[in-house]
């Protein structure tokens, strides 16, 4: 039952006004009352196809309403009967005469009540199989006259009055049949999100999650973590370390860390920072804070490429310290796998670097103090957990550091990391320039490309990205496998490489790594380089058809270049025929290289699931509330479930409204 009350219209149609059947306007939906004259059921004879027609009078003029394969109406619609019709008239055609509304709406004055379907603003539900939209009406009227008086009212008249919040009953019912309470019939305040009735359901909803998230932040921080607290000598031993200073902000957040790895509680933490902000120094030195305390530490990427590249920095930072860091791929075979994995079970490896290969079995490790997942999104929930569920000796639990370079408004990572805290870092190390972007039709291909072939005769690298591996017959977009020619044709004197996700593995990170030696001088590719490519050397990137990306997406690719000392350059090329609105989405590529406000930009646009792409992998779809735009309900409901917590009053919360409710099988 409450599948259906929670499940809410996603649009109204206002048939409140009455009108005169003599005064309709052609080809406009309008409501009419009034009186059958006369009825009849047409059915042919070959396919048995029927055709029910009744005339309805008002006294200014009559309509002929016309009804297909609808046999049971003729039960109904008897001459001297009463009723309300919605629909469009149109002028008769064929055999017809006069005005014509074909499948109106219909309701019988007098009907069980108030009519639900006509003569109001009435409610317009996502189909469900089996359910007529006006049956449903029907369904949910009786539901809530049914339950309204046992709803559980959960929020105290306090917080309702301080929020100027209604009761719940009251905004389901208002939800369903605006007007039904008492209040204002006008659709507008739902669909522009500005009704009271909404914002009730909605800061439930969300305060229905954040209780169990603030729950398991509170359970969270009773389960034992190891002690990895630093002393004089550790923190000189770690400075001695560094290769470079750190930004305020990096200080800031190895503060913030430092601060979760000594309390005795096990961390679970969020950090997230732009392309280039130094994330992964604040994991190294993390992990051989944890090392010089005895235990392990594990890094975890999810391309074999980046975890090298991981790899590479930390052997390099390393050398000459005693510390003993690993790689664990799948390239990683036979006696060198066996040896490796020896080492990691007796502790000799310190810091092990790593894919989806370090949760394999015989993968075992003598002490994990430690676990630090990068690019966390690209891995599932249960792989995550796989790594700092690792119970230690002592009964204690590894610590947790996921990394994102794919920014995401603190809003929303309270939203989608409600069990982790966030640090964030919102600096750029000094010496990092912003990447000049432009936006580019189709035309300039080649004014572009000869740019292109210049910056690399000056001593710089290119990419070349397209949307599609090989042309397709429904998408209008260019594809790597036939482009790659165009594009040597244009750069006869270049050397050009390709990689997307068909190649095998093997032969994609030799590609990749020709590319990072210089070998190959422009890269065509698909989004498999949107991670895990470091070439300094890199400098100019031209992205195809870049109306079919999202703006984090966009620009996760532009952190490709600009890593090194040379100025860098990206050039978005756009179809001919993408629309307006796809190009004035890509304009705030090329006024900002902030990531947040780009972050923020396509969220907006797009919606959670789609922007992150983790619509699949763990972004809480809420019935009510929308994450983009009820942002300020959802930090409400943050602060409150903290405050209920804190109280203990948020017993109310151990039977869930909204999370009990199953979702509804809807199609459009």
């Amino acid at each position: 039952m409450l599948d259906l009350l929670l499940h809410l219209p996603f649009r109204y149609e206002d048939r409140s006004h009455l009108a005169m059947i003599g005064g309709l306007e052609l080809d406009r939906p309008a409501t009419v009352r009034g009186t059958v004259l006369s009825s009849k059921l047409v059915r042919t004879r070959r396919t048995g196809f029927t055709i029910f027609e009744a005339i309805l009078d008002d006294g200014t003029g009559t309509v002929q309403l016309v009804f297909f394969n609808q046999p049971y109406l003729s039960r109904w619609l008897v001459p001297g009967r009463v009723l309300f019709a919605y629909g469009a008239a149109t002028l008769a055609h064929r055999f017809r005469r006069g005005l014509v509304m074909e499948s109106p709406q219909i309701e019988l004055e007098g009907e069980a009540g108030d009519p639900l379907s006509v003569g109001r603003v009435v409610p317009i539900y996502r189909k469900l199989p089996g359910l007529s939209p006006r049956l449903r009406r029907r369904v949910v009227a009786g539901l809530l006259d049914l339950l309204g008086p046992r709803l559980p009212e959960r929020l105290e008249e306090k917080l309702r009055s301080r929020l100027d919040l209604p009761p719940l009953a009251a905004s389901l019912k208002e939800a369903h049949f605006p007007g039904s309470s008492g209040a204002s019939p006008d659709p507008g305040p739902w669909e522009d999100r500005s009704s009271p009735f909404l914002h009730r359901l909605v800061f439930e909803e969300f305060l229905e999650f954040q209780v169990g998230m603030a729950r398991r932040r509170r359970e969270l921080k009773t389960v034992p973590g190891p002690v990895l607290a630093a002393d004089d000598a550790i923190r000189a031993r770690l400075r001695g370390i560094l290769p470079f200073p750190l930004t305020s902000a990096q200080k800031r957040v190895i503060r913030e860390i430092r601060d979760d790895l000594r309390s005795g509680h096990v961390m679970r933490r969020l950090l997230q920072g732009d392309v280039g902000s130094g994330k992964t120094i604040v994991a190294v030195l993390s992990a051989l804070l944890a090392a010089e305390r005895g235990y392990q530490a594990v890094l975890m990427a999810p391309t074999g490429i980046l975890a090298e590249q991981h790899a590479a920095r930390i052997f390099e930072m390393l050398r000459g310290t005693g510390f003993q860091a690993g790689l664990l791929t799948a390239r990683v075979k036979g006696k060198a796998r066996k040896a490796l994995l020896e080492a990691l079970a007796a502790g000799e490896i310190h810091l092990l670097v790593g894919t989806h290969a370090l949760l394999e079995r015989p993968v075992a490790f003598r002490r994990l103090g430690l676990a630090i997942v990068d690019e966390q999104h690209r891995f599932g929930v249960s792989q995550r957990a796989a790594l700092s569920s690792r119970v230690l000796p002592d009964g204690s639990l590894p610590h947790l550091l996921v990394m994102s370079a794919t920014p995401i408004p603190r809003s929303l990572a309270l939203t989608l990391y409600g069990d982790l805290d966030v640090s964030t870092i919102d600096e750029l190390p000094p010496g990092r320039t912003p990447v000049a972007t432009r936006l580019l039709p189709e035309s300039e291909r080649g004014a572009a490309f000869r740019e292109l072939a210049a910056e690399v005769a000056a001593g710089g690298q290119a990419y070349v990205v397209m949307p599609l591996i090989e042309e397709s017959d429904r998408i209008e977009a260019k594809a790597v496998e036939r482009h790659v020619e165009e594009i040597r044709r244009f750069l006869p004197e270049l050397s050009v490489g390709v990689v997307h996700g068909r190649i095998p593995p093997e032969e994609r990170e030799r590609t990749m790594d020709a590319f990072a030696r210089g070998e190959i001088q422009v890269l065509a590719a698909t989004t498999v380089i949107e991670v895990g490519v470091d070439v300094p050397n890199a400098s100019y990137l031209v992205v195809e058809n870049a109306e079919r990306f999202g703006l984090a997406q966009l620009h996760q690719l532009r952190g490709r270049v600009g890593r090194g000392r040379r100025a860098s350059r990206c050039v978005l090329f756009y179809g001919e025929a993408s629309a307006l609105e796809s190009r004035e989405r890509l304009r705030i590529l090329s006024e900002t290289n902030d990531g947040f406000r780009i972050a923020e930009e396509d969220l907006r646009r797009r919606g959670p699931g789609d922007a992150l792409g983790t619509r699949q992998s763990g972004v809480p779809l809420f019935r009510v509330g929308d994450l983009v735009r009820d942002q300020a309900w959802m930090r409400e409901a943050r602060d409150e479930a903290s405050a209920l917590l804190g109280s203990g009053a948020d017993g109310s919360f151990d039977d869930p409204f909204f999370l009990r409710a199953r979702p509804v099988p809807s199609r459009d």
